[in-house]
């Protein structure tokens, strides 16, 4: 005789499942279940869609800081929901449920086992033998890619106090008061700088004690043209023995929107510049700084381009010139290209060692260790990026 173990009936006739429930209890206890599922897989969904979102840090390393328990909170909840995969009461449920969500982007995929997640946004791959989707493989896919946000969070902390240790450094350089001035400065034509300016080189030779003292320059601009574009940041970096002793900065009013483009770029916004001087306005403070010293830049041919079309005239002054980008060409070696003809494209040729990818400032400090990029093109943070590459590529040129 049957007897159902949820309501108590019994009978001959009586039919009783696995669980000892007879089907009226079976269909409303799979009712129950099945609605405790949805529930699980609604907040296992939010939660992990929930680690893709990115978190806005803002532009300044040292209020970034504050955002690093929050990054904490998603690499715990990383391993919460990796645990949580594996709750014995939902795996089946959810194997079905995964299965089910499964997309696939044309049918070679489809016949190769490789798919999508199409709830979560995470590829999944079937078993290489069986061509199917099992449970282990699902769940391993999705721990995959649970691990890598995991991983971006690490690293985003890790840059975050990198670059707040980087702008302590920075903050901690005393600053020149600018002072402004009245005085007019006439706009110059950028073509006389190619007789005017000539650029040092480093050589085994050089003696590395004399060029420790100099100013490295940086500007942010809105855009590339010095004849059509203006600046909107100076900043200023004196080095005395390779050791930094005062900065000067400013942001300066363009007299014109910024585009979007640039303020991509630097972050610096209408906003940031509204009551910010003009650059003819800080000219004599500028120079003032600089004074005779020998100039440092990275790509300073461009910087040097804005600086006198808009008035700064700085070669009245007797001084040395060293662009570090030109400096790095001579120094590290660019990979050597070969043609690929399946791809009909130039690839890295492995048969050559090199040393950098390309010689933008972002790549040199990565390769010198100087600093983290992730706040990088603003002027300070540049200029103090390159008066600190300037010695690193001494060092290696001079055999120091």
């Amino acid at each position: 005789m049957g007897k159902c173990t949820i309501c108590g009936k019994h009978g001959l006739l009586l039919k009783i499942d696995a669980r000892g429930m007879c089907n009226e209890c079976s269909a409303k206890t799979e009712k129950e279940e099945q609605g405790k599922f949805e529930v699980y897989y609604a907040n296992l969904l939010s939660r992990i869609k929930n680690q893709q979102k990115d978190v806005d840090i803002g532009n300044s390393p040292i209020t970034a800081l504050q955002f690093i328990p929050v990054l904490n909170d998603k690499i715990t909840e990383c391993e919460i929901l990796k645990e949580e995969l594996h709750n014995p009461l939902y795996e089946v449920r959810l194997t079905k449920r995964l299965i089910e969500s499964i997309t696939y982007w044309d049918d070679f995929c489809k016949r190769h086992g490789m798919g999508k997640l199409e709830d979560l946004g995470i590829s999944v791959y079937a078993d290489r033998k069986t061509n199917t989707f099992s449970k282990e493989s699902l769940l391993s896919d999705i721990e995959k890619q649970l691990n890598t946000y995991k991983n971006t969070w690490k690293k985003a902390i890790n840059q975050i106090q990198s670059c707040a240790e980087f702008q302590e450094k920075i903050d901690a350089i005393p600053s020149s008061t600018v002072m402004l001035s009245t005085t007019k400065h006439k706009r110059q034509a950028v073509s006389e700088l190619d007789e005017l300016i000539k650029y040092t080189n480093i050589t085994s030779k050089t003696n590395f004690d004399r060029i420790g003292n100099f100013v490295v320059i940086d500007t942010e601009t809105t855009g590339l043209s010095a004849t059509r574009d203006n600046i909107v940041e100076v900043a200023a970096i004196r080095f005395e023995d390779w050791t930094p002793t005062e900065k000067f900065h400013s942001l300066i009013n363009p007299g014109k929107p910024i585009p979007n483009e640039a303020s991509a770029i630097n972050e610096i916004t209408d906003d940031m510049v509204a009551d910010a001087p003009t650059f003819s306005q800080i000219i004599d403070s500028l120079d003032s700084f600089i004074g005779k010293s020998n100039i440092i830049g990275h790509n300073l041919p461009f910087d040097l381009k804005f600086l006198y079309r808009n008035g700064y005239n700085f070669t009245t002054q007797k001084r040395h010139y060293y662009d570090t980008c030109e400096i790095a060409k001579k120094t590290l070696k660019k990979p050597k290209m070969k043609w690929d003809k399946e791809f009909e494209e130039y690839v890295v040729n492995d048969n050559y060692d090199y040393d950098v990818d390309d010689y933008k400032l972002t790549t040199l400090c990565d390769h010198y260790k100087i600093r983290d990029n992730l706040f990088a093109h603003r002027a300070l943070s540049d200029a103090f990026a390159t008066g600190l590459l300037f010695q690193h590529l001494a060092q290696d040129k001079i055999d120091y």
